[in-house]
Order: C-alpha cells, then sequence, then structure tokens
C-alpha cells in the first residue's frame, strides 16, 4: 500500500470521525427540543450536502491535474484550498449531528489545525515548482475563506472518470458517516446503548 505526505492526516481525520459515531452512541448530547433540534438537524443536513457536492465539483478541477499545473479556475479561483474549506464544512455537519457543541467545536478545532498545517506545505511545494505564478495567486486569492467575486470558469474542461469515480467514494463518505452519526445518536435516545457519561 503506497503512502504519502496526506496518510497520517487522513488517518487521524477518519479516526477521529470514528470517535464521533462512538460518542453519538455512547455519551448524552444536549437535551435539544423542538424548533432548536430541528434547526441543528436542518444545519447539520446542509453542511454536508454543500460539502458533498462541492467536493465533487472541485474534483472535477483539481484531479489528476494537480501534479501537472497550477489550477486556478473555478473553485480554485475563489479560494486557493476549497477541498480543505468544504472538508471544514462537512466536519462541522458532522459535529452538529452528535447534538454536542463539545463534539462540534473539537471537530472544528482539529480539522482547523490539520488542515492549516497540511496548506501551508501543500503551498510551499506549489511555491516551489510554479515561482512567480503561484505567488502571484496567492497574493489575489484567499487559502479558505472564498471570494465568489473571483470566481471564474473555464470554457472547457476535461475530466478522467477514475479520478471523478474516486471523488464521488470520498465525498459519499461524508454521507455515510453522517447516517451512521445520526442512527447511533437515536440508538442512545433509545435507551438502547449504555450512556457513559453526559456530554454538552
Amino acid at each position: 500500500m503506497t503512502t504519502s505526505a496526506s496518510t497520517p492526516r487522513l488517518r487521524l481525520t477518519l479516526f477521529w470521525y470514528l470517535g464521533l459515531i462512538a460518542a453519538a452512541a455512547l455519551t448524552r448530547p444536549l437535551a435539544l427540543a423542538g424548533t432548536t433540534a430541528v434547526l441543528v438537524d436542518a444545519a447539520a443536513v446542509l453542511l454536508v450536502a454543500v460539502a458533498v457536492l462541492g467536493r465533487v465539483w472541485c474534483s472535477a478541477y483539481i484531479a489528476g491535474r494537480k501534479d501537472e499545473q497550477l489550477v486556478v479556475d473555478g473553485p480554485y479561483s475563489a479560494c486557493r484550498h476549497p477541498l480543505y474549506t468544504l472538508s471544514l464544512v462537512g466536519g462541522a455537519g458532522l459535529g452538529l449531528a452528535t447534538h454536542s457543541a463539545t463534539l462540534t467545536l473539537g471537530t472544528l478545532l482539529l480539522l482547523g489545525l490539520l488542515f492549516s498545517r497540511a496548506a501551508v506545505a501543500e503551498e510551499a511545494l506549489l511555491a516551489s515548482r510554479h515561482g512567480a505564478a503561484f505567488e502571484a495567486y496567492a497574493a489575489a486569492t484567499r487559502r479558505f475563506w472564498p471570494r465568489f467575486d473571483r470566481y471564474a470558469l473555464p470554457d472547457r474542461l476535461e475530466i478522467r472518470p477514475p479520478v471523478m469515480w474516486k471523488a464521488f467514494v470520498d465525498a459519499g463518505a461524508f454521507v455515510l458517516l453522517y447516517t451512521l452519526i445520526v442512527i447511533a445518536r437515536e440508538l442512545q435516545a433509545l435507551h438502547a446503548l449504555p450512556s457513559l457519561l453526559d456530554l454538552p
């Protein structure tokens, strides 16, 4: 099995998400009722959906091209790391799905740290490969927070089906994680699983 510089980050992220499922199953979260519960659940679904659709859209631009050229169009015209931004959005949705403020904030802090470190390392590599072109791009484009007034679509885009299939599978993992968290939370609410502690 091949490993890359991103492998430790991906493993840590996966372990965290599996921990969210376990925490949803074995802890009592905040007691949300009525409109508050509906709004939190709706926000969780919306954030996960944005992450899934956005990650597939980003992958259409970056898949198979990132090692060959500096990608500055589509979502990469709005910010330098839209995949990380969207993963953070999806992580926030998964955190909200647990109904725990502690788990939601923990998810945002962990992912924010991991993605910031990864972005700095990737940008050092891009700067070494693309020199002045990357420096100009970085000066005009924010790292994570998108500016949609800069959004630019190319006239044409080559799509590589095998790479796009992987993007669908990766993005679909958010749907699976969300589903497992909700199932675990509901089993806990039904007292079908032991509750080890209260976790606001």
